[in-house]
């Protein structure tokens, strides 16, 4: 039976704390977080009496790395902000516990060498024998597993093209992801793979894309700021000339506004003798991301309908033929979603049990790879555990193959 420390009790904690809580050969998920009473409301919904919780602040790595050591953790798996990762890891280290996260931070300014900053302790996890399994939701995560499926099956791969798309009717202005990194994500330059790393422009590379089954429809997509185009030029398995990540839905453009406002900078503007920055604001005035409990009841009333897909487009040859794989997950919107986990959406469902499946995946001694590792890593054997594993809570995996004459 194995033990679990999950930290962050956010709308990641409360849909991975559901699934390992449920699962029979884990004897105990400790939920660690600084807020006690968003643990309340996760342990009041979750009903298990698996499932304890404990105080514990992420800034303080002597303290994590005392508790983590006391603990007798099989793993220690990371659902909070990525500017936490470093704090994390190092109480992970020190406490010689396996790892797991769901995001990363970014390079801009920095060793292009390690495109995200988890990378920076490679060598040393690899000589203790740890584990760091990194980036493991739906996008980043699913889709690095998606895009190696593609290469493994290409003798030259041209590109590798990610794309994430929700569909969402709210009678008010809901944040499904935590508006603050949302917010990070979309004003930063995006980094994208074209023979090297480049920056390009926020909201540039507009693209109308005719999605699949089930939401069958046409949207527009933007470069976005993600972490597949840092991680799987260096860790597909062979060469690839492009890989980009693009992000829609369709009140992309309010958000794009926003920015040609100048609300997402952060030069601060002088206003009544005052210093301020415009995102600070506009993050202050965002509304947070609906608790569970209140998740529950806007779903239920109807008040949000959402649904999320992730597409990974890959071109390339195979036997001289010009082939284009377009692989995709069918996932359960959010309807669904909070019947199956009580306080999901169909972006909690989607990013969280998935990061929950890599999270078995370690603890049943099913990923063979030690040090710190992205899930484009994963062999063909891996990949079908995981598969199968995420089919079991509804979320399927779509592969088409095209021939281009």
């Amino acid at each position: 039976m194995k033990k679990v420390l999950l930290i962050g009790a956010g709308a990641q904690g409360a849909v991975i704390s559901w699934v390992l809580s449920r699962t029979d050969d884990i004897s105990e998920v400790i939920l660690g977080d600084i807020d006690p009473n968003r643990m309340k409301e996760i342990v009041a919904i979750n009903k298990s009496n698996k499932l304890k919780v404990e105080i514990l602040d992420a800034a303080d790595v002597n303290g994590m790395t005392a508790f983590i050591k006391g603990g007798g953790f099989d793993l220690v798996l990371n659902a909070i902000p990525p500017q936490f990762n470093d704090q994390v890891m190092e109480a992970c280290y020190g406490a010689r516990t396996n790892y797991q996260d769901m995001a990363g931070t970014y390079f801009p300014g920095g060793d292009r060498n390690i495109p995200v900053g988890q990378l920076k302790y490679a060598k040393k996890w690899e000589e203790a024998s740890l584990k760091a399994s990194i980036l493991t939701g739906c996008d980043v995560g699913a889709s690095n597993l998606l895009a190696r499926e593609a290469a493994d099956e290409l003798d030259e791969i041209d590109s590798i093209r990610i794309k994430d798309y929700n569909l969402a009717e709210s009678e008010e202005l809901i944040s499904l992801w935590q508006p603050q990194t949302y917010l990070e994500d979309l004003s930063l330059p995006p980094v994208i793979w074209d023979n090297g790393y480049k920056e390009v422009p926020p909201f540039g590379g507009e693209e109308e894309y005719d999605f699949p089954f089930p939401i069958s429809t046409k949207g527009k997509v933007y470069y976005h700021t993600h972490e597949e185009p840092l991680t799987i030029p260096k860790f597909v398995g062979k060469p690839v000339k492009y890989v980009d990540f693009k992000m829609g839905e369709p009140a992309i453009m309010f958000w794009k506004s926003l920015m040609d406002l100048g609300l997402m900078s952060k030069e601060p503007v002088e206003i009544q003798g005052k210093k301020i920055t415009p995102q600070n604001v506009l993050s202050k005035l965002l509304p947070p991301t609906p608790s569970a409990m209140e998740l529950i009841e806007l779903i239920r009333s109807g008040k949000l309908r959402s649904r999320t897909i992730m597409t990974v487009d890959a071109y390339g040859k195979k036997d001289g033929k010009d082939l284009h794989y377009r692989l995709w997950e069918e996932m359960p919107n959010a309807t669904v979603a909070c019947e199956r986990i009580p306080g999901a959406s169909d972006v909690s469902y989607a990013t969280s049990v998935q990061g929950a499946v890599f999270a078995l995946m370690m603890l049943r001694g099913q990923v063979n790879h030690t040090g710190v590792f992205p899930p484009e890593v994963f062999n063909k054997g891996e990949r079908e555990i995981y598969y199968k594993t995420v089919k079991e809570w509804d979320i399927k995996i779509h592969k088409e193959v095209e021939t281009i004459l």
